[in-house]
């Protein structure tokens, strides 16, 4: 199907809380997909500064607000040392949304319903062994199963559950890696992995790609 396909198909389900926008932004794989590390993954596009995203997460934009958080992304992949070049970058939902996804209830119908079947159709040219790297808790609440779904941050980054998510308790049967942007509005501290806060979470992931390479698994 072509963008504008999917677009009105959209529409025409769920009504003109889709925004009718015909670009959505292409997945973000400058290393070349044979060497893709793991699936770096966000929500949508959607938000309050452009809808002419050309590729996910605002790569190749010249739009300062967008460029900081596109920022933080890469620093949290330097964190746990990777780089744009090593990830498939997509988002769960392609298409925007006439309100940004924090406020907005649909999305969880949405991404159900309509896009985890093609983003696993889209994945498939990936071996199952590569990871998704999770940048949002909501990810989570949709893809994970047999209680994943509501797990907290928290559990995570604070080693109470341990990494990754088993590939057998989440709808991709990829195993997942919470790697969160932004804050928890009931904590003072944010999810970047460059805060102290982390560092033994963020040295799990390190030794959990680590581990990886010296397996040979890209």
């Amino acid at each position: 199907m072509t963008n504008k396909e999917i677009v009105k198909e959209l529409i025409d389900i769920y009504g003109e809380r889709i925004l009718d926008i015909n670009i959505l932004p292409k997945a973000f794989c400058p290393g070349g997909v044979e060497n893709v590390k793991a699936i770096y993954l966000g929500c949508d596009p959607s938000n309050i500064y452009s809808t002419e995203l050309p590729y996910v997460f605002a790569h190749n934009l010249d739009q300062p607000n967008l460029m900081e958080l596109l920022n933080t992304h890469y620093d949290q992949l330097e964190r746990i040392g990777l780089n744009w070049e090593d990830v498939y970058a997509q988002n769960l939902c392609r298409n925007y949304f006439r309100i940004e996804i924090s406020r907005f209830r649909l999305w969880k119908k949405v991404a159900n319903e309509y896009w985890i079947d093609k983003l696993i159709e889209e994945l498939s040219q990936f071996d199952l062994k590569i990871p998704v790297l999770l940048t949002a808790q909501r990810l989570l609440e949709v893809l994970g199963t047999d209680g994943y779904d509501r797990i907290l941050a928290n559990d995570f980054y604070k080693s109470k559950k341990p990494i990754p998510i088993p590939a057998d308790k989440n709808k991709l049967n990829r195993e997942l890696i919470p790697l969160y942007v932004g804050k928890n509005p009931n904590l003072e501290i944010s999810y970047y992995l460059k805060n102290d806060e982390w560092m033994r979470y963020r040295n799990s992931v390190k030794r959990y790609f680590k581990k990886k390479n010296e397996m040979g698994i890209n």
